[in-house]
């Protein structure tokens, strides 16, 4: 597994996401010599930057100067990507170190996005950010997250290919909504992953566990970076786990999801045909 130093620069954010967690909007700018303390921590040579908007900061390009001094390999950014619709601040934060961008969508069209986000003329920014960072000419990665909620479900295809045609390196299909039914969304994750996978693009889920994605289980995120997300959530096993192969490598369902749908959609797995290099990937 890919690990991450996960480094949380402060709650300030130009959004205003409906489903943005509650407990990071009010959390102040974190001072810089304590991100410098906590880079000298270094359990990982790859750092995650998130926040809020990290793009607020205006030391941002000095804090990931400072991470590429104390030999991070990899510097990624968690962001709305609306600030690097400014080319020259863009080229501030690569040349600093940056070249890893993870990225959030809410929609393929402003009125979508712009009513999930909570911020007039943000769709255009972001997209127009991440068409800089396309542009670049040396290296860089782009993911795109969707979170899935049940405003934008119906629009889940069509945000896929607008990030297909916006040149994104990887998909990430994000579970944000305990209230949406996994039954109803299932389909459509189903659909977006034939798409990308279609176009050649590596596609990932986040929050589904492994006995819905039976056949796709490659596409679970969680087995590549672990089911510590970056805004924690409470998950919980039900008796249907106990005969599941995969067990011992799934966290369960969300608690909340549970409490409200119940859990008889839940069936174990009992021959799993990826099973054995799933585990390794665990070893």
């Amino acid at each position: 597994m890919l690990r991450y130093k996960k480094i949380f620069l402060g709650g300030p954010c130009n959004n205003n996401c409906i489903y943005c967690p509650a407990d990071h909007k009010d959390s102040p700018q974190v001072d810089f010599s304590a991100i410098r303390n906590s880079l000298d921590q270094k359990e990982s040579d790859s750092v995650v930057l998130h926040g809020g908007e990290p793009t607020l900061r205006k030391d941002l390009p000095d804090i990931v100067n400072a991470a590429r001094d104390k030999g991070f390999r990899r510097i990624k950014l968690l962001t709305n990507g609306r600030a690097f619709s400014n080319t020259h601040y863009l080229g501030q934060v690569m040349n600093a170190g940056c070249s890893l961008f993870e990225i959030t969508l809410w929609g393929s069209n402003p009125n979508l996005h712009e009513y999930l986000s909570r911020a007039a003329g943000s769709f255009w920014e972001t997209i127009t950010g991440i068409e800089n960072i396309s542009a670049v000419p040396h290296d860089k990665f782009v993911c795109l997250r969707i979170p899935i909620c049940k405003e934008n479900l119906s629009d889940l295809e069509n945000i896929v290919i607008t990030a297909l045609n916006l040149g994104t390196n990887r998909i990430i299909l994000s579970m944000q909504d305990p209230a949406l039914s996994l039954q109803e969304v299932l389909p459509h994750i189903i659909n977006s992953i034939n798409i990308s996978i279609f176009n050649r693009v590596w596609i990932l889920t986040e929050g589904l566990p492994f006995c819905l994605m039976q056949g796709l289980e490659q596409h679970i995120s969680e087995i590549y970076s672990g089911w510590e997300t970056l805004y924690e959530k409470m998950y919980q096993h039900h008796k249907q786990c106990a005969e599941c192969v995969y067990k011992e490598l799934c966290p369960g369902t969300e608690v909340r999801y549970v409490k409200q749908f119940g859990d008889r959609e839940f069936l174990p797995v009992i021959a799993g045909k990826c099973f054995q290099d799933i585990k390794v990937l665990y070893d």
